[in-house]
């Protein structure tokens, strides 16, 4: 290959670098709380590789993370206890330490308890969805509804 190529090829790979770098972002560490309240399971799918690119794009050790369910979306919960994909999905998650806060209202509301659920234990159980919400923002994490 003659000289020109070789230096034209370096030129390509250093713009590359130079782009790729400058596409890197640093972020602070970050306190955010997720709603999810709705029942959809492609919609929840969609929050969850919100929250996986969130996790990538911050790192797990510069977020913490938090999602309040309740509503039509703690059938999810339910579903994973037969439902392998679902067990992945949240398994993976809670991996890179994902808490869910589940609304204990919507449990009664079932008339189930935490058993019922996939893998909840009962330090995920609040009283109430919305107001865990008001109170983990002024924790400061800041609110997320996709």
């Amino acid at each position: 290959m003659p000289m020109c190529h070789y230096k034209n090829l370096l030129c390509l790979i250093f713009s590359c670098l130079v782009t790729m770098s400058a596409l890197a972002q640093d972020y602070e560490p970050q306190k955010v709380v997720y709603h999810v309240n709705y029942g959809e399971t492609s919609r929840i799918n969609a929050t969850f590789n919100n929250m996986t690119n969130h996790l990538d794009a911050v790192g797990e050790d510069a977020i913490d993370l938090k999602v309040v369910v309740h509503g039509p979306a703690l059938e999810y919960f339910i579903e994973a206890n037969n439902d392998l994909d679902k067990q992945i999905a949240l398994d993976s998650l809670r991996f890179q330490n994902v808490q869910f806060l589940i609304c204990g209202n919507t449990l009664s509301a079932y008339q189930l308890t935490r058993a019922a659920l996939y893998e909840v234990v009962e330090e995920d159980i609040v009283q109430a969805g919305l107001p865990a919400i008001v109170a983990l923002q002024q924790r400061g994490y800041i609110y997320v509804r996709p």
